[in-house]
């Protein structure tokens, strides 16, 4: 059974974080340590909410007790997504080298959960800081949308070039995959790219006018969930996508995570990534 981590926010009503990712991680087989960041009554889109961030030292003595009575020695991941604080960022730094003391082979996924078109930055101001110089250079897998990507590197992101240059700057600093999200250069459709040093490929969409709350950190944990099951960028890619499509489809309000859970395990209209070669546009990253 595939073991993962997971840290990062909860809400007490919908599917958000890890009150999301948990449950599209276990539909896919995994065993999930559950660590939040942040514990709300309720996602902020609805009009107000109540909680708020965990001790980033309440981290800390979470993934020690779990380490310490070897839960984690056989993990092959841990996710990160909605810090909450600053201070917890580097709580999640600690966890991931304590994981790599008990399991070395365990890779990182980090989401940088910071913002998004149009509203632009929600987190704290020193959010970004921690997510571009302590975790992205931690992380073996990244998962930003465009807006986090341009704020991760600081370089434009407007058309799917530019993305593109972004992603190689972004992979010069340590992960081995990037994987944008929610891309909508064509306002019909969206795009989904994963992205290595040599290959990209794509999977897009019709564009589903529902709420997407949520959707970010579903996409995150059901492709982490199929990489696991076989590194394969190109099958998580549309695994992943088909999924979030499906369950977006159905959303009116909340992300209808339960209603559609089948389609996180197996979902219809499943999109073959389309390959495209990397030339050496981008040998240095930038």
């Amino acid at each position: 059974m595939r073991q993962v981590l997971s840290i990062q926010s909860s809400v007490a009503h919908g599917h958000v974080g890890n009150s999301a990712a948990v449950f599209a991680l276990q539909r896919l087989g995994c065993a999930v340590v559950r660590v939040d960041t942040v514990r709300f009554s309720n996602h902020p889109a609805h009009g107000g909410f109540q909680g708020g961030p965990a001790a980033s030292s309440e981290i800390d003595g979470l993934v020690r007790g779990v380490c310490e009575r070897g839960f984690l020695d056989t993990c092959g991941a841990v996710l990160s997504g909605y810090l909450g604080t600053a201070e917890n960022g580097k709580a999640v730094a600690r966890a991931i080298e304590q994981v790599r003391t008990v399991a070395p082979d365990a890779i990182f996924a980090c989401d940088p959960v910071m913002g998004d078109d149009p509203k632009g930055l929600f987190v704290a101001a020193d959010i970004p800081e921690v997510m571009r110089d302590v975790l992205v250079p931690m992380a073996d897998i990244v998962t930003p949308n465009r807006f986090e990507l341009q704020t991760l590197t600081g370089m434009a992101c407007s058309n799917r070039s530019e993305v593109l240059a972004a992603a190689h700057g972004l992979l010069a600093r340590g992960p081995r995959l990037i994987v944008v999200t929610g891309l909508r250069f064509d306002k019909n459709m969206i795009e989904t790219l994963a992205i290595t040093k040599h290959e990209v490929w794509s999977v897009r969409h019709p564009w589903v006018n529902a709420p997407a709350h949520g959707a970010g950190d579903t996409f995150a944990a059901v492709f982490l969930g199929r990489y696991l099951e076989a590194p394969d960028p190109a099958r998580a890619l549309s695994l992943a996508a088909a999924s979030v499509a499906a369950i977006l489809g159905q959303t009116k309000d909340d992300l209808a995570l339960v209603e559609t859970q089948d389609a996180i395990v197996a979902p219809a209209g499943v999109v073959p990534a389309v390959r495209e070669a990397i030339t050496d546009r981008f040998p240095s990253g930038r």
